[in-house]
């Protein structure tokens, strides 16, 4: 996104014109997740997903036996990281690849069921995350403290990414510091900072 545009965006938000917004978004995660953090959950707003089977933006029910997975370290050691294994599995092994081994990994995900890029189906499934993500912030915040960044590498929907985003709370909530694959260097690298 441009400058002139998040610009431009952030002003409207704030005016609340309108006041109302209707989200259909592509971009890579860390952006949409910065967006998220433009509307908050103080704003009035619809955020949509694009679903491959059918193809289309209209909700679909809630997929039987879907729940979220919350995966805890064994210990907590060293700094936080928070993998996002929603549209696909993330291995540690490219987080300690990145961040070393000096870190306590914890997960959110599903059953392997599941595990795809058109798993989000329902609001109701969106609303079950934004649930997920809010407890696990304070659990992970609770542990490692209020001024350690925490280091997220995500792989979800799109319609995550912004409501992960629109979840934080900018007094209350760690600094977050979002990984993107890179496939060029064949790693995640550091896409941007949330403080």
């Amino acid at each position: 996104m441009s400058e002139e545009l998040l610009l431009l965006l952030e002003y409207r938000i704030e005016e609340q014109n309108p006041a109302h917004f209707s989200v259909f978004a592509f971009a890579p995660m860390p952006l949409l997740i910065q967006l998220g953090t433009l509307f908050t959950d103080k704003i009035d707003v619809d955020v949509y997903q694009p679903i491959r089977e059918p193809k289309t933006w209209k909700w679909q029910q809630f997929p039987d036996g879907f729940d979220f997975v919350v995966k805890r370290p064994n210990t907590i050691k060293g700094v936080p990281a928070l993998v996002i294994s929603l549209s696909d599995k993330i291995s540690y092994d490219r987080i300690f690849s990145v961040l070393g081994e000096d870190v306590s990994i914890w997960e959110l995900t599903v059953e392997d069921k599941f595990i795809g890029n058109d798993n989000i189906r329902s609001q109701a499934q969106l609303s079950l995350f934004r649930t997920n993500i809010r407890e696990l912030m304070v659990l992970i915040k609770e542990q490692h403290g209020f001024g350690t960044p925490l280091s997220i590498f995500p792989t979800m929907a799109v319609s995550c990414s912004i409501e992960m985003g629109r979840v934080r709370m900018p007094k209350a909530d760690m600094p977050w510091v979002i990984y993107d694959q890179n496939n060029e260097v064949g790693k995640f690298i550091e896409a941007l900072t949330i403080t």
